[in-house]
């Protein structure tokens, strides 16, 4: 085995058979139980129930290989295992007023990856209940950027984007409220998809906020995470605002010219908002698409810097109200920056969470309607500053960074206040030799248009023929 293998080179090179899956899996967990460790991403290994998993795929029909046959992944610790027999997986949130607690249901994304084979194997490190956008977590960890270990992830699925990063397994699942896939997926030069909202089940899924909580992979392939996003999505029951809608096979987007596709440059709210020597890549990747036949214009979005503030004060909101109990009772035990984002919520009455969803629907569904009249497709940065180090964005012991650290949302939060899907996509290198990505956007459901794009710009910008410094 090697490190930074793909889906593909798995299933056909290394888990031809029982014994030979074994053994990889062995490998994956040795790797996860030392690289992974050592760079604080790693929450808990589950070596012996992969391992069943792995006999219990041979045991069955070889004709009913899925695709991701005997393929080991791991995943942002938010998402639940309840094996058949014992003690569910451990479900702390990232958190320590959460120590001890068991999952007591399989998140439903998590049994889609059963079907399709996968084999389950560990769980990565998440910032304490998911509300946080650097990745720091002084009880689970704070993972470290395997570009450079000086350096934050991002938050708050900073786990999974290490692993994925470091090369150990090929794609994870985070989740998205504010900005946590793309994040992380853009300080570690990942693919990161933000599906639509209702796309993919959160159910067994710790959560944050229900209005605007979405599951989606980290990947250093468009291929592997279309491949994820192709067996997660689905209606779901358990889930309120799963969305019933036509299955689809984002594999078959891979190859899809995307001549003509029109995008458009932000530059009033996103580009102004975000520094200029990130602005000015962003600006010269945004050119470099003409080179595989997009149409570009710049646009405008009327009234989007209003969604970034709603979209913290929904955040907010809705996690006081899932969260009061352990916040009344064990917050000495969370986070004071995290109380104090949750206790944010705490005023908020029925009436004006009613007024916000509907200024919410009222709002996206007029913004949607002028941007996407003219695009097919916005562009904009991810993180709008260069990376930051560990030690300049922890708050705790450096309370002047708080203001540096609401900035870092800006460019994704609109993107889930209005409910769209996006792809991250890593173009290049900051000054300081870490990864700049440009993030994508669509209209609701047009995830196979975002795939096919970033497809082209994967090939296009070829950031994985570089590699981070080994171990």
């Amino acid at each position: 085995m090697s490190l930074f293998d793909d889906i593909h080179t798995i299933t056909n090179e290394h888990v031809k058979d029982r014994q030979s899956a074994h053994r990889y899996l062995e490998t994956v967990c040795a790797e996860m139980d030392a690289l992974g460790r050592d760079i604080q991403a790693v929450r808990h290994i589950e070596e012996d129930f992969a391992h069943q998993q792995i006999d219990q795929l041979f045991d069955t029909d070889p004709g009913q290989r899925g695709p991701l046959h005997a393929v080991p992944l791991a995943h942002k610790e938010l998402y639940g295992r309840k094996p058949e027999t014992g003690a569910g997986w451990l479900y702390e949130g990232g958190s320590a007023s959460c120590q001890g607690e068991r999952a007591i249901e399989t998140a439903h994304v998590i049994k889609k990856l059963d079907a399709a084979g996968a084999v389950d194997c560990a769980r990565t490190v998440s910032v304490e209940y998911a509300l946080g956008v650097t990745g720091h977590n002084n009880y689970a960890g704070t993972p470290l950027n395997p570009w450079n270990h000086d350096y934050i992830c991002g938050g708050s699925s900073s786990g999974s984007g290490a692993v994925v990063a470091a090369g150990i397994v090929p794609v994870s699942l985070g989740s998205d409220t504010g900005g946590s896939i793309r994040l992380p997926a853009a300080a570690c030069g990942l693919i990161g998809i933000k599906p639509t909202h209702g796309l993919v089940s959160r159910s067994g899924v710790f959560p944050l906020s229900v209005s605007l909580d979405t599951v989606g992979p980290l990947s250093r392939t468009v291929r592997d995470s279309a491949m994820l996003l192709t067996q997660i999505a689905g209606y779901d029951s358990e889930d309120p605002l799963s969305i019933k809608v036509p299955k689809i096979d984002y594999l078959s987007y891979l190859d899809r010219p995307v001549d003509g596709i029109r995008l458009g440059l932000e530059t009033k709210y996103f580009l102004s908002g975000t520094d200029s020597d990130i602005a000015d890549l962003i600006s010269a990747a945004f050119e470099e698409t003409e080179a595989f036949g997009a149409r570009l214009s710049e646009a405008q979005i009327a009234d989007i810097d209003t969604t970034n503030p709603l979209n913290v004060l929904m955040i907010s909101s809705e996690a006081c109200h899932v969260h009061i109990d352990r916040l009344v009772e064990r917050h000495n035990e969370m986070n004071p920056q995290t109380v104090m984002r949750v206790l944010t919520g705490l005023s908020s009455t029925q009436e004006i969470e009613d007024r916000l969803a509907a200024t919410r629907a009222g709002l996206a569904a007029r913004i949607i309607e002028d941007i996407f009249a003219d695009i097919d497709v916005f562009v904009t940065p991810v993180w709008p500053f260069a990376l930051p180090t560990i030690a300049d964005s922890d708050i705790g012991a450096k309370p002047e960074a708080a203001a540096l650290m609401q900035h870092i949302g800006h460019n994704t939060r609109p993107v889930n206040f209005l409910g769209l899907p996006a792809i991250v996509v890593p173009i290049g290198f900051d000054k300081n030799g870490l990864p700049v990505s440009m993030q994508l956007v669509g209209k609701p459901y047009s995830e196979g248009v975002l795939i096919a794009l970033a497809r082209q710009c994967e090939k296009h910008f070829s950031f994985w023929d570089n590699r981070p410094p080994a171990g």
